[in-house]
């Protein structure tokens, strides 16, 4: 196998790969930054708390998913309903018709969440590995792209030397 064409191959798979991360990288942020940045608070009351098992007795050690249904109403008075699961903790914090901090995305209202600005920074931090990668793999992919480059060394020319 020519090394040229095993090079490109390869520049090729890593240019795929570094796109499809930046894809990710791209739509992610775009779905958090939308509420980080441009999200409005509201308060929500809990409808329903449940408790849905996600394993079988049979399988050793039961585990379940703690969900919360919530609604709240926007400036222009557009109600939302949603759900989301929660951690354990969150969940047994709430109670059935109490308050629950919301944030959401002003042009598109079912683009919610539960209010998580104590992570923020924990959240946005969690992009730089995913960024670092990205541009490796993009920038390996780029660099084997590039043309090889033959040096020839001037005592290694096979050419007289005119007098």
């Amino acid at each position: 196998m020519d090394r040229g064409f095993g090079r490109t191959v390869a520049a090729i798979l890593l240019l795929i790969v570094g796109v499809v991360c930046l894809a990710f990288l791209v739509y992610s942020l775009a779905n958090d930054l939308s509420i980080w940045v441009l999200g409005r608070h509201a308060e929500a009351e809990v409808m329903e708390l449940g408790v849905i098992r996600t394993s079988e007795a049979e399988e050793g050690e039961l585990t379940f998913d703690y969900f919360v249904k919530y609604r709240f109403a926007t400036p222009g008075g557009q109600v939302i309903v949603d759900s989301i699961l929660l951690d354990v903790r969150e969940w047994g914090a709430l109670t059935e018709g109490g308050p629950l901090d919301v944030v959401y995305f002003p042009l598109y209202p079912q683009h919610n969440r539960v209010d998580e600005s104590r992570y923020v920074t924990v959240l946005a931090c969690a992009y730089i590995p995913l960024a670092v990668l990205t541009w490796g793999i993009l920038g390996a992919g780029l660099y084997l792209l590039r043309p090889i480059q033959v040096r020839e060394w001037w005592f290694s020319r096979d050419s007289k030397i005119e007098r």
